[in-house]
């Protein structure tokens, strides 16, 4: 019997599916399919497009029973379902789904895993190869496409994983719809609501305060860089479990004046419109939406030396990337920025022209393609 046009959408939690997959479940709509999604309720478990959300308990660690739970409920959702195609997404969430559509694959349904920044990576710990790697290269047995969105992932599933296809796309893409220019007025009135002075020189880091942005970094370096950019104001956009350890940290290097926590934030445009360097301290990366973004409103980089961060930057041609931990080479980066306007601007234009490849509109282009390889006609 031929299954009918409905496709089950796997991943973390419906904050996810809000933020980086609504283009795609329009085109997908588009094509007449029917979406169901099974996620962790984290939000108001409202996701344009989605016809049908089931509610797992995708907790963000192993150590936990609920996941036996979360599978059970996965599977029976899988065999309910009858679904064409099941595309699952970030790590935990994508290794319950593989294991639990075994049986559907048998009967005809494909599963399709998009790996936003496997968890090992080159210069990552060995512990993270020595879990994740094994992993990963088991369940792609189960899995019959695998869709990354950086080169060394790419290289990696290609090579050594055993899924029955592997693409490329270029990230899931930059919408530039969200993005409108500020005039110079406007940007006055911005930075005079964030309390910040007309002379202020500006980074921004948008990234939530999780271990793997390692906002300490920017922190430790920031008494450095303020002895060379006395005007120096540094904004942090996000949320997260850090977010009070980092709020103690600059209270305890006294830097409460240069460091403002804005919290979670809607009007990253305007925030764009004040930055002058727009960084990332990254340990890893699937790709750096955030840096992508910035690119797009014409505002130059810095950012750690990371897979995902060298699909967008190469180092001085269009922004600037420095090793991993290197306070020294960070803190020279963003000063050679402050006095060299003329480098500054040149970066932004070049940015600004590379990261086309990585609009929307190519990704979802990309994305068709390899879903019409596996979508009946």
């Amino acid at each position: 019997m031929e299954k009918p046009k409905r496709i089950l959408i796997v991943a973390t939690s419906d904050i996810h599916l809000q933020v980086f997959h609504l283009p795609y479940f329009a085109m997908l709509k588009a094509k007449g399919y029917e979406l169901h999604a099974a996620v962790e309720v984290r939000g108001n478990a409202q996701v344009e497009g989605i016809d049908q959300l089931f509610d797992l308990p995708f907790k963000r660690t192993l150590f936990t029973t609920k996941l036996f739970t979360a599978y059970r409920k996965l599977k029976q959702i899988i065999k309910e379902g009858n679904y064409q195609l099941i595309h699952c997404h970030t790590p935990i969430p994508a290794a319950l789904t593989r294991l639990a559509a075994k049986g559907a694959r048998k009967v005809g349904t494909k599963v399709m895993y998009t790996a936003h920044g496997f968890h090992f990576y080159k210069g990552a710990p060995f512990s993270y190869w020595a879990t994740y790697y094994p992993a990963e290269k088991y369940l792609s047995r189960f899995t019959d496409a695998i869709v990354t969105i950086n080169n060394e992932d790419y290289d990696v599933a290609k090579t050594k994983f055993k899924a029955g296809q592997t693409f490329y796309i270029p990230g899931i893409g930059v919408d530039t719809k969200r993005f409108k220019p500020v005039d110079a007025i406007d940007k006055e009135l911005i930075k005079s609501k964030l309390g910040l002075p007309k002379d202020s020189f500006v980074l921004f880091y948008a990234a939530n305060f999780i271990h793997r942005k390692n906002h300490q970094f920017i922190i430790e370096c920031l008494r450095d860089i303020k002895r060379q950019i006395p005007h120096l104001k540094v904004l942090f956009a996000g949320s997260g479990t850090l977010f009070p350890a980092m709020q103690e940290l600059v209270n305890e290097m006294d830097l409460t004046d240069t460091v403002h926590f804005l919290g979670f934030r809607k009007d990253v445009n305007d925030l764009l419109a004040i930055t002058d360097i727009s960084i990332s301290a990254s340990r890893q990366e699937g790709l750096g939406l955030a840096l992508a973004e910035a690119m797009i409103n014409n505002v130059p980089v810095v950012a750690t030396v990371d897979r995902g961060h060298k699909e967008l930057i190469t180092h001085g041609v269009n922004g600037f990337l420095f090793p991993q931990g290197s306070q020294l080479e960070f803190a020279q980066s963003v000063v050679k920025l402050y006095h060299d306007q003329v480098l500054a601007k040149e970066f932004s234009r070049r940015s600004a022209e590379h990261i086309k490849k990585f609009f929307i509109e190519n990704s979802l282009a990309e994305m068709d393609k390899i879903y019409n390889k596996f979508l009946l006609k």
